[in-house]
């Protein structure tokens, strides 16, 4: 990595809800835009993941995964997730011990006493020997792991000892996985994740020995610890006692914390008693659309490069169905710059020197480009729906004439006339009723293509958003 460049980087990817495709709750093996074309021209989620680090030329010193490896706790999942981390950590020639994972909500089962099972099973045949396995009797408290990297990124060993990498920075590196699945539990009806006292104080004492080496501390978990603004989700299941999480986070000069969950990117930047605590939640990279679909959001994952103790960056990637390859998300600086460790005096939560707003990527706008496909069929559709209905509603007439002049032989001439006069009242009534709904979805539809079509060449968010909003509510 050349001099000039960041300090260090990872890749932080989450939510990949691995399991077989009669499940059908993994994006890559299940959704038809993967499916429908040759196995010999499907990357698949390693291949294009690994394709695409490559082709933008970025060399993760750590990968990072927030949890959900399975979906639904399928127990199919297993050997399909630890074939993506073995596979991942080959692919970007990083030891095991580089690479950081941590339990999600799906990894867990929510009743009996082995709810840990499918998530040991990926622990422990990933890592192997480098990490001993949780005994059977470990409460979920202490479920948690600690990878200490010490300067130049030596991998410290199960024994203690240090193992030298490459040169890297001077200071060295601390990511604790948390278990903030502890507290889950159907039969209580406890659905929201929790980092609780018991597992804080547990790592506060793992953290003793390192306490004065100023150690770059990175928490990694599965579960909010914010409500995201500015998304178009609102079911965001924030941990207990975030605040507090938070607190103690900067309390332990934490200065970075990564977590998935809800399958939205997201990023903001605490002040905590003048410790900057950075929070960067990463999409999903593998849930299929039931995960996605209703809030329009992308499969997803992305770069955090550590330019010093208190710069940082963030790169997103979002993935193209239609092109099938990554694109970056470019949302501007505002997401892209990550502050942390202790505020400099006189300084600012934003970026030094002001960066362009990112142009919409290509992801983004090939999502707009199908909607406004899906839009112009939903027009045509609705038309010829209307011209059936008006075929059927003249027929009717006809049928209703026919019936008035046979009538008039065989009844008397006023209740002839009553019946004929009573069809004619029903069709001109139902037929301007049908028109009026007809123009009213068809102006909306047409106000919805000509909206998204002048995002295409000025983009807008806010118009983007409320385009979307109604999107969903018509078509």
């Amino acid at each position: 990595m050349p001099s000039s460049g960041p300090r260090f980087t990872l890749l932080h990817i989450s939510d990949l809800h691995f399991c077989d495709p009669t499940a059908k709750g993994h994006y890559w093996n299940t959704e038809a835009t993967e499916l429908s074309v040759a196995a010999h021209n499907r990357r698949g989620l390693l291949g294009s993941l690994l394709y695409d680090l490559r082709l933008e030329k970025i060399k993760p010193d750590f990968v990072v995964v927030s949890g959900d490896l399975l979906d639904r706790s399928h127990a199919s999942g297993v050997p399909l997730a630890l074939s993506f981390l073995r596979g991942l950590a080959e692919g970007l020639g990083l030891p095991v011990e580089r690479v950081i994972i941590a339990p999600g909500n799906h990894d867990v089962l929510r009743e009996g006493d082995e709810r840990y099972v499918r998530y040991d099973e990926i622990r422990n045949g990933f890592y192997g020997q480098t990490k001993p396995p949780f005994g059977a009797q470990t409460p979920p408290h202490k479920r948690i792991d600690l990878h200490r990297f010490e300067p130049g990124f030596g991998a410290q060993s199960a024994a203690g000892e240090s193992k030298p990498q490459m040169s890297h920075p001077d200071f060295g590196v601390e990511f604790v996985a948390f278990n903030s699945c502890e507290e889950l539990d159907a039969s209580q009806q406890r659905d929201h994740g929790a980092v609780g006292i018991g597992q804080r104080d547990h790592v506060e004492a793992l953290l003793l020995r390192t306490e004065n080496k100023n150690y770059f501390r990175i928490a990694v978990m599965h579960h909010h610890l914010e409500s995201p603004e500015g998304t178009r989700r609102t079911d965001y299941s924030v941990m207990e006692d975030a605040a507090g999480m938070r607190r103690w986070l900067a309390r332990n000069k934490f200065s970075l914390a990564l977590h998935g969950h809800q399958h939205v990117d997201w990023q903001a930047t605490f002040d905590v008693d003048g410790w900057l605590l950075s929070v960067a939640a990463a999409a999903s990279g593998g849930v299929s659309e039931y995960g996605r679909k209703e809030w329009s959001l992308a499969i997803a994952y992305q770069i955090i490069d550590i330019e010093n103790a208190h710069r940082g960056k963030r790169i997103r990637r979002e993935y193209n169905p239609q092109t099938m390859e990554w694109a970056d998300a470019g949302r501007g600086e505002d997401v892209q710059a990550l502050r942390f460790g202790m505020a400099q005096p006189g300084s600012e939560v934003v970026p030094d020197e002001p960066m362009e707003p990112a142009p919409p990527s290509m992801t983004r706008m090939g999502r707009v480009q199908v909607k406004i496909q899906h839009i112009e069929r939903a027009i045509e559709s609705h038309r010829m729906s209307f011209r059936v209905q008006v075929v059927s509603l003249v027929a009717t007439a006809l049928a209703a004439l026919v019936l008035a002049v046979y009538l008039l032989g065989q009844l008397s001439p006023v209740l002839a006339s009553s019946g004929g006069l009573a069809l004619l009242l029903a069709g001109s009534i139902t037929f301007p009723t049908r028109l009026a709904a007809y123009r009213d979805v068809k102006d909306k539809l047409h106000f919805l293509a000509d909206g998204y079509r002048r995002c295409t060449m000025h983009w807008d968010d806010k118009l983007v958003q409320m385009l979307d909003e109604r999107f969903h509510r018509l078509v």
